[in-house]
C-alpha cells in the first residue's frame, strides 16, 4: 500500500477481536515507534506494553469518561514521556512542547504502522494521567501521554468522517 493511501485508510478502532498480538507484532510496533523524529534525537519516550486483563482494566478507568471498550484490546501501549531529557538540552520550551510533539510523532508511527500490519487501535488521550501513572508504577518523572489499545478490529471500521478541505487549513504566505 502507498503511504498517502496508508494514512488516509488508517482508522480509529474500538471493537476488537479475541485474538491475540503476537510480541513479534509488538516488538515491530516498538521498533517504528523508537524511529520517529525527536528534538535534539533526545528520545524522551518510554512504552509500557499491558497484557494484563486487571491491569488493562486499571488503565480503562483512567479515562475521563470510562468506556470498557478499551480492555477488550489484547494489548495496550501506554506512551510516557520523561520531559527532562528534552528539557535538559532545550529548557522550559523542550520540558513543556518538544517532548510532546516527539511522543506524539511515535504514537503515529506506531499507529500507521499497526494499520499497515492488519492491527487496529485508537489514540486514546482523554484520561486522568495521575490514575494512569498510579495503575502503572510510574515514577513522578514519567508522564502517561497516551493510551494505545491494539488488536484486531472486531469489525469493518466505519467510512472516513468529513475532512476539512487543504485550501481551508492551508495558508501560502
Amino acid at each position: 500500500m502507498q503511504f498517502s493511501e496508508l494514512a488516509a485508510t488508517r482508522r480509529s478502532v474500538r471493537r476488537y477481536e479475541e485474538r491475540d498480538v503476537t510480541d513479534e507484532q509488538i516488538h515491530t510496533l516498538l521498533e517504528v515507534a523508537r524511529w520517529a523524529p525527536s528534538a535534539g534525537n533526545m528520545q524522551p519516550w518510554h512504552f509500557y506494553v499491558v497484557r494484563d486483563a486487571a491491569l488493562r482494566a486499571k488503565i480503562c478507568a483512567c479515562q475521563q469518561h470510562p468506556a470498557k471498550w478499551i480492555t477488550y484490546a489484547p494489548v495496550i501501549i501506554v506512551v510516557g514521556v520523561e520531559a527532562r531529557i528534552t528539557a535538559a538540552q532545550y529548557g522550559d520550551r523542550g520540558g513543556d512542547l518538544y517532548c510532546l510533539q516527539d511522543t506524539a510523532a511515535a504514537v503515529q508511527n506506531i499507529l500507521l504502522c499497526a494499520h499497515d500490519s492488519g492491527l487496529a487501535s485508537c489514540w486514546v488521550g482523554a484520561f486522568r494521567e495521575d490514575a494512569c501513572a498510579q495503575a502503572l508504577g510510574l515514577t513522578a518523572d514519567i508522564r502517561p501521554v497516551a493510551i494505545l489499545p491494539i488488536g484486531y478490529a472486531a469489525q469493518q471500521p466505519d467510512k472516513a468522517p468529513e475532512r476539512r478541505p487543504v485550501e481551508e487549513i492551508t495558508t501560502f504566505l
